[in-house]
C-alpha cells in the first residue's frame, strides 16, 4: 500500500505544470533597451547581461544603431538581434514538467511562443513545437529551424539556413513553405559570400544556444552559461 501511495504521488509531482516564460540576456552591445509595461506604465528596465527577464509584462528588447543582443528562451531557442531592431513579446503559454521543489534543469514539454519584430535578427529553434514571428507584413511559423529575417514597414524577407518555416502574407493570406535554401520575398538569390556570412551568423548563435541552461528555485526560473 505505501508503494503504491508513493508512486501516485510521484506522478502527481511528476505532472506539475507551471505556466511562466522567461528570456536569458545572453550579451549585447552598445545600447540596448529593455521595457515593460506594469499598470499602463512603461517601465526602463536596466540592461543587465546574465539576467533572466520575465515576458510576463510585454517585455520589449530595442537595439539602437551599431547595438545589438543575444538571448535564449527555455524552449531551447536563441535569437540574436542586430541593430536598429524591435522585438516585443506577449505572455504566452509555456508548460514546464518541472516539480518546482528542488533545483533541476528546467523542461519544457508545451508552448505556443509567439512575438513580433522589427529589423534583422538571426534564430535558431530546436524546439519540436510552432513558434510564431509577427511582422507588419507576415507571420512567420517554425520548429525546429535555423533562419534569418528581415522586416520593415513595407516589407519581410526571410531565409532558411535549416529546417522549414511557413511565411503567411497578412494581405493576400497566401502562405509559402520553405525550407533550408529558400529566400522568401526577395527577388535576387543568396550569393556564396551573403550564404557564408549568414551560416557564420547561425554558427555562432547555435553555440551561444548551447551553452545555456535554465534551471529553476522555487517557482523562479533562471538562464545559466555553462562557460564564460
Amino acid at each position: 500500500m505505501k508503494k503504491l501511495f508513493a508512486i501516485l504521488l510521484c506522478s502527481l509531482v511528476l505532472s506539475v505544470h507551471v505556466y511562466t516564460n522567461d528570456l536569458y540576456l545572453y550579451d549585447a552591445a552598445e545600447k540596448v533597451e529593455l521595457n515593460e509595461v506594469i499598470n499602463n506604465k512603461l517601465n526602463i528596465l536596466p540592461t543587465t547581461v546574465g539576467k533572466t527577464f520575465t515576458l510576463t509584462n510585454g517585455l520589449s528588447v530595442n537595439t539602437s544603431t551599431n547595438a545589438n543582443t543575444t538571448y535564449v528562451l527555455p524552449h531551447r531557442m536563441a535569437v540574436y538581434q542586430k541593430d536598429n531592431g524591435a522585438a516585443y513579446f506577449s505572455f504566452s503559454q509555456t508548460e514546464y514538467t518541472n516539480d518546482f521543489v528542488l533545483p533541476s534543469v528546467v523542461k519544457v514539454t508545451d508552448h505556443l511562443f509567439n512575438f513580433s519584430y522589427q529589423g534583422e535578427l538571426y534564430c535558431v529553434s530546436e524546439s519540436p513545437k510552432q513558434s510564431t514571428i509577427g511582422t507588419s507584413m507576415s507571420i512567420i511559423a517554425f520548429d525546429r529551424a535555423k533562419l534569418f529575417v528581415k522586416a520593415g514597414d513595407k516589407f519581410t524577407h526571410v531565409y532558411v539556413l535549416d529546417g522549414t518555416a511557413t511565411v503567411l502574407d497578412n494581405k493576400s493570406k497566401k502562405k509559402k513553405v520553405l525550407k533550408a535554401g529558400d529566400y522568401c520575398f526577395s527577388v535576387k538569390e543568396v550569393e556564396d559570400v551573403e550564404r557564408d556570412a549568414h551560416t557564420a551568423e547561425i554558427k555562432t548563435l547555435q553555440s551561444k544556444l548551447d551553452n545555456v541552461l535554465f534551471v529553476n528555485y522555487g517557482t523562479n526560473i533562471f538562464g545559466v552559461k555553462l562557460h564564460l
